[in-house]
């Protein structure tokens, strides 16, 4: 039985590469790699996971899920992030 009053919160971290025509995620140089997690830029922070019982139910992880699939978009799609990914096309790092 789970304590009574735990909060619980959802991390996340994703990472977006650059995948050269022939290359395999192996082939992937270090520095064409973004990484971003809730801290990041837009990232949202952590995400509470809610629930009317002692614990959070699958619906309540999911919802979170959903919400840290929209943080993660955001992440990667602000300027900052942005301006890495679309560099790689042009040959930068």
């Amino acid at each position: 039985m789970a304590a009574p009053n735990i909060q619980y919160g959802l991390r996340w971290s994703i990472e977006m590469v650059a995948l050269p025509l022939g290359a395999g995620p192996m082939g992937v140089p270090e520095m064409q790699r973004i990484k971003c997690t809730q801290a990041s830029a837009s990232g949202g922070g952590i995400i509470s996971i809610t629930s009317t019982g002692a614990f959070p139910g699958s619906t309540d992880v999911a919802t979170a899920c959903a919400t840290a699939g929209t943080n993660m978009a955001a992440a990667l799609n602000n300027s900052a992030s942005t301006v890495v990914w679309q560099g790689w096309n042009a040959g930068g790092g």
